[in-house]
């Protein structure tokens, strides 16, 4: 039986997909094994997800639920267009010196 995740993933939610290959090549074996994110599509069956690229480009395969892990960005990811203009580094980093300030403070 395959694995089952607890929660499903839901169309539009970010997740990572395990690359097993790696397990067994000793000279990968401290490598990531995890690449991603992609955003989910669709789930085929109930432990089948079709996924594509944050950009839009599908994947050709399916994937498992048993190699699939939900992402938790730290920050607002934002997909820039080439032609668009905006220099968005700066809202990327002002993001995320907010969400590090509100993560110390739920420390404290």
């Amino acid at each position: 039986m395959a694995h089952k995740l607890r929660n499903p993933l839901q169309p539009g939610d970010l997740a990572l997909v395990y690359n097993k290959r790696l397990e067994s090549n000793w000279e990968l074996l401290l490598k990531n094994h995890w690449s991603g994110p992609f955003r989910v599509i669709i789930q085929v069956n109930k432990g089948l997800y079709k996924l594509e690229e944050l950009d839009g480009t599908k994947l050709t395969r399916k994937f498992a639920a048993s190699h699939i892990k939900r992402f938790y960005p730290r920050g607002k990811i934002v997909h820039l267009d080439s032609g668009s203009g905006n220099d968005s580094s700066e809202e990327s980093e002002v993001e995320d010196s907010i969400l590090e300030e509100e993560q110390i403070e739920n420390y404290t």
